[in-house]
């Protein structure tokens, strides 16, 4: 069984992905398909999943769908 993730370890999984450099190279792709986090952490994995198409695609990221991203990653840094 996996154990939860804390919220500020969804975080660090969104910044290395931002950054590119992901733990293994499907750590964002196992985060975003249902990878277990804290409750209140959950929203926001939820949005990342909706995100993903926009920007993890070939051609490159949607800008706003990536600065979105980022402020979703400000904003969980604050739980």
């Amino acid at each position: 069984m996996r154990r939860t993730l804390r919220a500020s370890e969804a975080a660090d999984v969104i910044e290395r992905f931002l950054d590119g450099k992901e733990l293994y190279p499907q750590e964002w792709n196992d985060f975003i398909e249902g990878m277990k986090v804290e409750q209140q952490a959950e929203p926001f994995r939820k949005r990342c999943y909706e995100l993903d198409p926009l920007i993890n695609r070939p051609g490159g990221p949607d800008p706003k769908a990536l600065e979105e991203l980022r402020n979703l990653l400000l904003e969980l840094r604050k739980i």
